[in-house]
């Protein structure tokens, strides 16, 4: 009698500490988890509404390219391609951002991932702003020509065009600086409030 009282009296407490081990840690990765599904959903928000902007501004070239019968509806048509190719390259990497975790991941791994490709979209926004922010301006001054002339050959033959083309990138250049300064301010806050939650799952 005593045994089997001594008995359950072990199996009760392997059970409380087998409990103990099992819902402390399940606890702790979903209040980890709802806090980073916060964060992640807080970034997701702003780069797809950026993403959007970019479409908002496309879709009315191609929209006028339909309506147009001289030289600038191939570079309206040109322009809107570049567009659709940036959301594409956005997409794709945007796409990999994850708010939930698997059996394969950790909410560490998760959370590295989503950084990486928060990361790398914001860095291939600059480059195409670096790129294209100059040159909006001297695009935006070629289609008022071609506008105005209907014929490219008319166009590239006016006198002064390369001197209007320059001014027009110069202009442009200080967008670059304006548009990575409304990125550091949006941004960097949630990605260095991200980079903490990285590093407090690291100790």
């Amino acid at each position: 009698m005593e045994n089997n009282i001594n008995l359950l009296q072990e199996w009760q407490n392997m059970n409380s500490e087998f409990q103990a081990k099992d819902t402390t840690p399940a606890i702790a990765t979903f209040k980890l988890d709802s806090q980073s599904h916060s964060l992640v959903g807080d970034i997701m928000f702003k780069l797809k509404w950026k993403l959007r902007w970019i479409r908002i501004i496309s879709l009315p070239m191609l929209v006028a390219a339909f309506f147009i019968k001289s030289d600038l509806q191939y570079l309206l048509i040109a322009v809107f391609i570049t567009y659709e190719l940036c959301i594409i390259l956005g997409q794709r990497e945007f796409n990999k951002i994850k708010t939930a975790i698997d059996f394969n991941t950790t909410t560490k791994q998760v959370l590295e991932d989503n950084l990486n490709s928060i990361k790398r979209i914001l860095k291939m926004e600059n480059i195409f702003g670096y790129i294209f922010l100059p040159i909006s301006g001297a695009i935006g001054w070629i289609a008022y020509k071609l506008y105005v002339h209907q014929n490219l050959e008319t166009v590239i033959g006016l006198p002064k065009l390369s001197w209007q083309l320059l001014i027009c990138m110069a202009v442009g250049i200080p967008f670059i600086f304006i548009a990575q300064k409304m990125n550091d301010s949006i941004f960097n806050a949630p990605i260095k409030e991200l980079e903490s939650k990285i590093e407090e799952l690291n100790n």
